[in-house]
């Protein structure tokens, strides 16, 4: 056995799979239905409206599992970003420009050159520092949304964002909407995804199992850390400014603790870490979260048994679940993503 071949074998338990081309075929096939969804709903527009609500949780769902997922940092404050690019998308397009391409790169950069300044304090912290701290940096933008009233709109909100344009063209159809947000998904994946066959994605995962052999084998896990952080707020921003040129206004709610609470969700639900997993586990709360709230006012409580039945029965989520029938119709031993 020579020195390649044992580094292929000390390489294999990150997570590689046996063989990922069945999955990549599915999620193909998944991602081609659900671009015709709005062929399927013509006479639903409710209907399409929610799917678009979900593919932006779906995306903000995504940047909280490259976070938490790949690094082992559980943040229980994300909203604080999500919210940070609803507000930003919505001041721009009321006080400067309502044209995409113009605030959807201009609040990525400003959530960038922020969550690095405010990243390089919090990842030095780990496990429930680092979780408190991020649940406290949630609660202070939403604070700051009543101190600048005057601004945000305070309790009731930012209201009034214009109907924004896309090179100049101003996006009415709902339709059109579905398509432009489930394309920043598509993508959003397909980067992150990416992102997991790189050497900072591997290097990721060996922080997250085990930063101290990770440090000691010369991983900088500080700054790589710090990069986490910064890309999973950047895409969380994203999201926000999404949510807020669709929606045309935004409430503090998004904000609060109680919203940050929903993202976590979506990611455990899914599958924390599995990156596609938390994509349908977004999805399937918000159809949920809209369906069975129209029929009690006790939804909370319902979903509050959910999330303890899922972490205690299937901690993978619902990806782990699919995961592991596949592997056993296969006989296939490894991870599915």
């Amino acid at each position: 056995m020579n020195s390649t071949t044992v580094v292929k074998q000390q390489a294999r338990p990150l997570g590689r799979p046996t063989s990922r081309r069945p999955l990549i075929v599915a999620l193909v096939v998944i991602a081609a239905l659900g671009a015709t969804l709005p062929l399927w709903t013509a006479e639903e527009p409710f209907l399409l409206m929610l799917a678009s609500h979900a593919v932006i949780a779906a995306v903000v769902a995504l940047s909280l599992d490259l976070l938490t997922g790949n690094t082992g940092l559980l943040s229980f404050g994300h909203a604080a970003w999500y919210g940070f690019g609803a507000y930003a998308a919505g001041l721009i397009s009321k006080l400067l420009t309502p044209e995409m391409l113009i605030i959807l790169p201009f609040v990525v950069l400003m959530a960038t050159v922020i969550a690095l300044s405010i990243g390089a304090i919090l990842i030095r912290q780990i496990g429930k520092t680092f979780a408190i701290l991020t649940l406290a940096l949630s609660q202070i933008f939403y604070a700051m949304v009543f101190v600048f009233s005057s601004s945000t709109g305070g309790e009731d909100g930012l209201q009034g964002i214009p109907l924004v344009t896309l090179a100049g063209q101003q996006i009415v159809s709902s339709d059109a909407w579905f398509w432009l947000l489930y394309t920043v998904l598509v993508l959003s994946l397909a980067g992150v995804l990416y992102l997991r066959t790189t050497p900072l994605g591997r290097a990721w995962l060996a922080i997250r199992e085990n930063t101290e052999r990770a440090r000691f084998i010369g991983i900088d896990t500080g700054l790589l850390k710090l990069i986490a952080y910064t890309v999973s707020a950047a895409i969380a921003s994203l999201a926000g400014a999404l949510f807020v040129l669709f929606n045309g206004a935004v409430s503090p709610d998004i904000l609060h603790w109680f919203e940050s609470g929903k993202i976590l969700m979506y990611v455990v639900l899914g599958g924390m870490g599995t990156i596609i997993g938390p994509v349908f586990g977004a999805a399937i709360f918000t159809f949920a979260e809209h369906y069975i709230s129209s029929f009690t006012d006790a939804w909370l409580i319902y979903f509050g048994g959910l999330f303890v039945i899922i972490v205690i029965v299937a901690p993978g989520g619902i990806f782990g679940i699919f995961g592991s029938l596949y592997r056993k119709v296969t006989g296939k031993t490894g991870d599915a993503a």
